[in-house]
């Protein structure tokens, strides 16, 4: 990818590609601040968009008329964008990078913000990489239907360049970022910051999923709160073997976030319910993929990874009633 030289104009042209929940969130306060946002999302979410607009309540409660929302890039490309939000699912960034490809040739920014390793490599394979961001949101939300969704933290945002680009493009996102309320942080060891975040999801989210607790309970179980720890312990023992520097210690932080979050439902058990796929093999899943590249073994990740893969199989395959989204709407 060419130079990109775009610097913050009064107004900018934002994609928000996969507009789920934190993805509305981001392009919803983002088009508050006079700037162009167009949503790629699933079909009922963009009827009601277009129909109602979008609503987010919560923490925050406002109501958003003047997002552009389609279900298929396709329909954009004579868009030029300044900056593309890629909020897909893990699993989803290379497809939904090779979609975007046909709109990004006037080099806009492209930040990956989503949770797991390596999804930047797979976007960069599509997208280059000089222009390509990588962050991390601690924003909570989740969508109670479509066009609606629900804030439960608004925390910071941290970017900066997976590739030591220098291209000074962070900045200019962080500065967009501000302005629409989120309190956003340039790191010079995102990769760092990403494990570190990942180690934290590691602890929590496959616990979470496997008992459908909140993730403050699972603290009050002292033998739950031992295996969560280890599950921690044994990524950090990888991230050492690879020479990341982790931004704090993911023990702690994974203690303090259950406890900051007691009555949250973590995404991934949020995804069974919704009989969606898992974001595993980017979190437990990669942790073990690395450990038997280095020999360093991850046994607790190993099992947390085969449990998840086989009650996302049975969920997928036989509509499992256990794993019904009413079931989702019982417990929130």
């Amino acid at each position: 990818m060419g130079k990109s030289c775009w610097v913050k104009s009064l107004s900018i042209k934002i994609l928000v590609m996969g507009a789920g929940a934190i993805g509305s969130l981001y392009g919803g306060l983002l088009a508050e601040t006079e700037n162009k946002v167009t949503f790629i999302a699933r079909k009922p979410h963009v009827e009601s968009i277009r129909k109602n607009g979008l609503t987010i309540e919560g923490l925050i409660n406002k109501k958003i008329k003047n997002i552009k929302a389609e279900t298929n890039p396709s329909n954009l490309v004579h868009e030029k964008f300044d900056l593309i939000l890629i909020t897909v699912k893990a699993y989803d960034t290379f497809q939904a990078s090779t979609q975007i490809k046909p709109l990004t040739k006037n080099n806009p920014a492209i930040l990956c913000l989503q949770n797991g390793i390596g999804v930047e490599g797979e976007a960069s394979k599509i997208l280059g990489k000089f222009s390509l961001l990588r962050g991390v949101s601690f924003c909570g939300s989740y969508m109670s239907e479509p066009g609606k969704i629900v804030s439960t933290g608004l925390g910071k945002t941290i970017i900066g360049e997976p590739y030591n680009q220098n291209s000074g493009i962070a900045g200019v996102v962080k500065e967009v970022f501000e302005e629409a309320g989120f309190p956003t942080f340039i790191s010079a060891n995102i990769h760092g910051t990403v494990w570190t975040k990942t180690l934290v999801n590691a602890g929590i989210n496959p616990f979470g999923t496997l008992t459908k607790m909140r993730n403050g309970e699972l603290l009050e179980d002292e033998n739950l709160k031992k295996l969560m720890i280890e599950t921690v312990k044994e990524g950090v023992k990888v991230a050492e073997k690879l020479k990341i520097r982790l931004d704090e210690d993911p023990v702690r932080l994974m203690v303090k976030t259950a406890k900051a979050t007691f009555k949250n439902l973590n995404s991934m058990l949020q995804d069974l319910l919704k009989g969606k796929k898992t974001e595993i093999d980017y979190i437990n899943g990669a942790i073990s993929r690395f450990g038997k590249k280095l020999n360093q073994p991850t046994p607790l990740n190993d099992l947390l990874t085969a449990f998840i893969k086989a009650v996302e199989k049975k969920m997928l395959k036989e509509k499992d009633s256990e794993w019904k989204p009413s079931i989702l709407q019982k417990i929130l």
